[in-house]
């Protein structure tokens, strides 16, 4: 989950949404990112889940990336979500 960092009174309900298909997951060396959707700066899938923000935010590089994070100005708190459905054993 994310850290301290994360404003306790986010309402998770009235958040803006976007669906993930292949082309908005980027791959490095180092692992993979998406881009913020406020700032444009790489979001690592580490700091998004650890932290709720962009690398952009937490003046990070990502190693592989030719986008200079440093003094951007981002407010936006992100999260991953993973959404599944699965038969139940009476079903199968």
């Amino acid at each position: 989950m994310a850290d301290d960092a994360e404003p306790a009174d986010i309402d998770w309900d009235e958040a803006v949404r976007m669906e993930l298909d292949p082309d908005t997951m980027h791959e490095t060396k180092s692992g993979y990112y998406f881009d913020c959707p406020e700032c444009g700066s790489p979001a690592t899938i580490e700091n998004i889940v650890q932290h709720g923000r962009c690398n952009g935010y937490l003046d990070e590089q990502v190693e592989g990336i030719d986008f200079e994070v440093e003094n951007i100005s981002c407010s936006a708190v992100l999260r991953l979500e993973l959404a599944y459905t699965a038969e139940s054993e009476s079903e199968r």
